[in-house]
């Protein structure tokens, strides 16, 4: 009597377990110099889960944060788009700023299983420090919800006024400095 009941304990736990949802926002990189573009792409993954309305607003530091554009794909037929809006403070503090990323409706509760990337929410950096990009899970009848998903990890990233030079620049300026110096030589 035990090994079934074990056995369907199992299987009832493997298929609530293949159905989660999984949602992620990822930041293009990790650090920024003042006035550059960040842009976060969120993907996701239904996992056969089904949803009349999925919709995410993103929150982040109003004062070091100006926003920049939000665009959403359809994720499957049948799902009809919203606008996405924008709100702004301009205050210090950690939600101060929001973006929604994503917001879609369908009537006939339809499932997708994975779309990537959902959307591309774009801001543009304004003040010098850490900014922590989270989703909204509190404000009622906008907090998170992804074909049932409630909560997901965020994002952060710095913004320096040195930003540290991608490898393909500092690959580029090491270059030119070796064919100035082999230059001098031949003189």
């Amino acid at each position: 009597m035990l090994r079934p009941l074990c056995a369907l304990w199992l299987g009832v736990a493997f298929a609530v377990s293949a159905s989660a949802a999984t949602l992620a926002v990822i930041s293009n990189k990790t650090t920024y110099g003042f006035g550059e573009t960040v842009t976060l792409l969120i993907s996701g993954n239904a996992q056969g889960a089904s949803a009349t309305r999925i919709f995410g607003r993103l929150q982040y530091n109003g004062a070091r944060i100006e926003n920049g554009t939000r665009t959403q794909r359809p994720i499957g037929s049948g799902w009809l788009r919203n606008s996405l809006e924008a709100s702004d403070t301009n205050a210090e503090g950690p939600t101060t700023a929001s973006s929604e990323a994503f917001d879609q409706m369908n009537s006939s509760g339809g499932f997708q299983t994975a779309v990537n990337p959902i959307s591309t929410v774009t801001l543009i950096t304004q003040a010098l420090g850490v900014v922590n990009v989270n989703w909204d899970t509190t404000s009622f009848g906008f907090q998170l919800n992804f074909f049932g998903l409630t909560s997901a990890p965020g994002t952060s990233f710095t913004i320096r006024d040195d930003p540290v030079p991608e490898p393909t620049t500092a690959a580029l300026v090491a270059l030119g400095l070796l064919a100035l110096a082999a230059s001098r030589r031949r003189a």
